[in-house]
């Protein structure tokens, strides 16, 4: 019942949303969880509550073991003593899942409008810097823990819809990025037995989503459980390297494994 006991995972942006949805189902799978962020007790982000320490205890109190380390994703500095650290404490990585991104912090500069050219270059970096590069940062130094042992599995967290631009121009080519990024690394990994997979969860109602009042009544689809849920059965798949380098679905992947969302549902795409 503990598909994931003894492996070592890092789950990077996990103070809240789905990096503490996934953090939470690795640790009810028994994982050790390196839970990774800049909001720590007393020094929060964007004036939020929620903390990696709690993320931590709440990994421990589902039978796993939560581990918080505070990590600014942007900060090569920071990203390599994190990883450092795991070096020596565990000597491997056996899972990683990139989930930090600043782009969606309300401490950002509005602009004067929503089109590409009214936007402020702050938009950018926080969407670009704190998105597909703290991706690379961090898969970068996690790579020699993996290649090592000859073995391990990358989740990249992102979001797309089919023939269409996601939310604004910054945010999808944001996230056209990271799926383009998870198709180039999986090839360079394919002798190394590392799979690369970028998952797409819906609309969560993430802790932010909830407080703006929005309710499954206004068109969100999952809870965090569900995008968790799917890290753990591609991680718990020994054949997972036949989804290396693509981009899935978190419905998608419900219905391969036959997982469900919290209720007991299979929650469809978001469109």
């Amino acid at each position: 019942m503990k598909p994931l006991q003894g492996k070592i995972a890092v789950v990077t942006g996990a103070s809240r949303g789905a990096g503490r949805g996934i953090a939470f189902q690795l640790g009810s799978a028994g994982a050790t969880v390196y839970v990774t962020g800049r909001s720590v007790k007393g020094a929060t982000t964007d004036n939020r509550p929620e903390t990696i320490e709690d993320t931590a205890h709440g990994v421990t109190s589902r039978g796993g073991k939560g581990i918080a380390i505070q990590c600014d994703h942007t900060s090569d500095k920071d990203v390599r003593k994190l990883f450092e650290q795991i070096e020596k404490e565990h000597g491997r990585i056996d899972i990683l899942v990139n989930c930090v991104f600043g782009g969606s912090e309300s401490s950002l500069p509005s602009g004067n409008g929503k089109r590409f050219w009214e936007r402020p270059l702050e938009h950018w970096n926080a969407m670009m810097v704190a998105g597909p590069q703290a991706y690379l940062l961090a898969t970068r130094y996690a790579m020699p823990l993996m290649v090592q042992h000859h073995k391990g599995l990358i989740v990249n967290i992102t979001f797309f819809i089919k023939d269409k631009v996601s939310s604004n121009l910054y945010y999808d080519l944001a996230m056209n990025a990271i799926n383009r990024m998870t198709i180039g690394m999986a090839k360079e990994l394919e002798t190394h037995n590392v799979s690369v997979v970028a998952v797409c969860p819906g609309w969560m109602r993430t802790e932010r989503v909830i407080d703006s009042g929005y309710g499954p009544e206004d068109g969100t689809t999952e809870t965090t459980v569900y995008v968790g849920r799917a890290v753990v059965a591609l991680a718990s798949d020994t054949t997972v390297s036949k989804f290396s380098g693509e981009t899935m679905m978190v419905a998608e992947l419900a219905r391969k494994y036959g997982f469900t969302d919290v209720d007991g549902t299979q929650p469809l795409p978001f469109k």
